[in-house]
């Protein structure tokens, strides 16, 4: 017998060799479904995708503008000045990802008062935090209540300024 004869009478080969056209595989009809199904399922899922990164990105610039009011406390507890710069929340102004930091304009310069400025408002809100520094009463407010991070204040409308 030769190697052929012997490949050709091997019982995967004669399976393989049986199998009709057509036996195998997916039909072009199962095909599409699928593809219909994973577009309605990427449809529904990158919105929700998209307001996920905007919450994130919120909750990271109000974390460093809390961070920065703190900081700022703990340097001038060490008898140096609570100028902006000196609180390392605030010292790089692109550090966050759509966000730019500023000292809120009209003011001293101080790290007592700060302003997360959105790079792109019809996404993001500003947001704005202050410290009474005789009082130590710490105001956070925002610009638009409807995006993310940016809550409807008692009494307040849709849409406009907001608290966090």
């Amino acid at each position: 017998m030769t190697i052929l004869e012997i490949f050709l009478k091997n019982a995967k080969v004669q399976k393989t060799l049986q199998t009709k056209p057509g036996q195998e595989g997916f039909s072009l009809v199962e095909l599409v479904v699928v593809i219909a199904v994973l577009a309605i399922l990427s449809a529904v899922a990158i919105p929700a995708f998209v307001g996920v990164q905007a919450n994130a990105r919120a909750s990271a610039v109000k974390n460093a503008l809390v961070n920065g009011i703190k900081e700022c406390v703990v340097v001038e507890a060490d008898n140096r000045t609570p100028e902006f710069a000196a609180a390392q929340s605030f010292a790089n102004a692109s550090a966050f990802q759509g966000y730019t930091m500023k000292k809120k304009s009209g003011t001293v310069d101080s790290c007592y008062s700060a302003w997360a400025d959105a790079t792109v408002d019809t996404v993001d809100t500003d947001f704005n935090i202050e410290m009474d520094t005789a009082t130590g009463a710490i105001t956070k407010t925002c610009v638009n209540n409807n995006l993310a991070g940016c809550d409807l204040p008692s009494g307040g409308t849709a849409g406009g300024a907001g608290v966090w």
